[in-house]
């Protein structure tokens, strides 16, 4: 009987293929981080005090009271580090810390250079003896031998100094129809108002209703007073329906007390 060689089945070995390797995609990761890289590198080295170090600083702006050598030295301490990293915040803050000084831009020059555009105080009256008030009615103070000449003078209470300065504006306007000129005006405590003019003329406003006091005196004034003005001292306009004349010393005109 014959053998049969019987052979068991055989399992051919199967080779993995290998993953193909996506050079692009290696490509682009190693380009972006060597673009981050140089990105940092280059932020670093510009942020460096020696790299475009700023050497000059320039001033622009109508300067009456403000000296531009002085304004310079003052902001010179804070014109540290690079054209990128020069702290501009602090310039413009000791610049404005200068009394005339009321606002600065500052800009940066390309390569080295900080220029600073300055806007002074405008001064439209003196708050007191030793400060004045711009054309927002803001406090400043500087030396007093800066203050300019022929201004007016207003005192009042604390806080008040915006209110009078808007009012103060708003009377000079309406008497300068009548050829006056305010040189002060006081509100007390009670804030009752008086003004007084370049002729030493003097009007008591009071308290309530001052500005209606105001219109009456203008429209009395205008009407036939006005005539009599060189010898009056004060007009008390604190009366419902009427005024009172206080005239200068020595002074007695001929005036039945209408007009």
């Amino acid at each position: 009987m014959a053998k049969h060689n019987r052979r068991g089945a055989t399992r051919k070995s199967v080779r993995k293929q290998r993953e193909a390797i996506d050079w692009q995609k290696g490509f682009r990761f190693t380009f972006v981080m060597l673009f981050l890289f140089g990105l940092v590198s280059a932020a670093v080295y510009l942020q460096r005090d020696d790299t475009f170090p700023i050497l000059h600083v320039t001033v622009e702006g109508d300067l009456l009271h403000t000296d531009k050598n002085t304004l310079i030295k003052a902001v010179t301490p804070y014109v540290t580090g690079s054209f990128f990293s020069v702290d501009a915040d602090r310039i413009q803050q000791a610049g404005e810390a200068l009394p005339w000084v009321k606002q600065i831009q500052v800009k940066r020059a390309w390569p080295d250079s900080v220029h600073l555009v300055v806007e002074e105080q405008h001064a439209i009256s003196r708050w007191g003896d030793n400060a004045l008030l711009n054309n927002n009615g803001e406090i400043f103070s500087p030396a007093t031998t800066t203050f300019p000449a022929g201004l007016a003078t207003l005192t009042g209470p604390k806080g008040a100094n915006k209110m009078m300065a808007k009012r103060y504006v708003d009377i000079q306007r309406q008497v300068s129809k009548l050829g006056l000129k305010v040189t002060q005006i006081k509100m007390d405590q009670r804030r009752a108002w008086q003004v007084d003019f370049s002729d030493g003329l003097k009007v008591m406003l009071g308290r309530a209703n001052s500005e209606q006091r105001l219109q009456r005196f203008i429209t009395v004034f205008n009407a036939g007073l006005q005539r009599y003005q060189a010898d009056i001292a004060t007009i008390d306009m604190r009366y419902t329906n009427g005024l009172a004349v206080v005239w200068k010393q020595g002074q007695k005109p001929n005036f039945n007390g209408t007009v």
